[in-house]
């Protein structure tokens, strides 16, 4: 396989000269779960933080597709996972557990035709700073790099228990995709070019998201 390369092609904010977009290192492990600590409070709970051996599976599995923001101290700032899967896969309905194999990437096709997106994690200092949208173009970029003909992903909707009472979780996206109302996750995917394929219920323990996401691609 031809190397890949990484960049911010785009971002919200200046990206300082002393931090560094690149992929995920072995070194960087121990720095990644201190980072899912900060990251996956309640209600998310200690079942979302990845053991080392399964960070190191992704490594062995897919490297090219797990991509950091290191600072200039050094400290991870922001992570992301990722894998190929077949679009009828990926389309299809799906529980995250099962498509990514509990988080071990146990279910990556090389061969594949989609990159799916398995998680993507800020450190609390630094939400709302723009990284998650350079991690996205790093992601896209890679993507359109490897092949592939769409990205995916199960997008939260962290919104959605504020209106739980009044909507149901297809309502609330079908609102989303409209723009008739914001959610601090959904909405801002949507903003990059995602677009809309449907609902997946039970997709993972989130209870702000009722359990559910929203399934959105992005064709190229």
């Amino acid at each position: 396989m031809t190397p890949v390369s990484i960049s911010a092609t785009s971002h919200l904010r200046p990206f300082p000269n002393d931090w560094d977009i690149r992929p995920r290192r072995a070194e960087d492990i121990p720095a990644v779960i201190d980072l899912m600590r900060r990251v996956y409070v309640q209600p998310h709970g200690p079942e979302a933080v990845w053991p080392a051996e399964t960070l190191a599976k992704h490594l062995e599995i897919f490297p090219e597709g797990q991509i950091s923001i290191v600072d200039g101290q050094g400290r991870v700032i922001a992570d992301s996972t990722s894998m190929m899967v077949a679009t009828e896969k990926a389309l299809r309905p799906h529980r995250w557990s099962e498509i990514t194999g509990r988080g071990t990437l146990a279910g990556h096709d090389p061969e594949g035709d989609v990159f799916y997106g398995v998680d993507l994690a800020v450190d609390p200092e630094f939400q709302e700073t723009g990284l998650a949208h350079i991690l996205y173009e790093a992601r896209i970029a890679l993507a359109i790099q490897m092949g592939c003909r769409s990205f995916v992903a199960g997008a939260r909707m962290p919104g959605y228990h504020l209106a739980s009472d009044l909507l149901t979780p297809e309502s609330y996206v079908a609102l989303i995709e409209r723009g008739l109302i914001f959610d601090p996750t959904l909405s801002k995917q949507l903003r990059l070019g995602f677009i809309l394929r449907g609902l997946l219920r039970d997709y993972i323990s989130d209870p702000e998201s009722a359990d559910c996401a929203a399934l959105i691609s992005m064709e190229f």
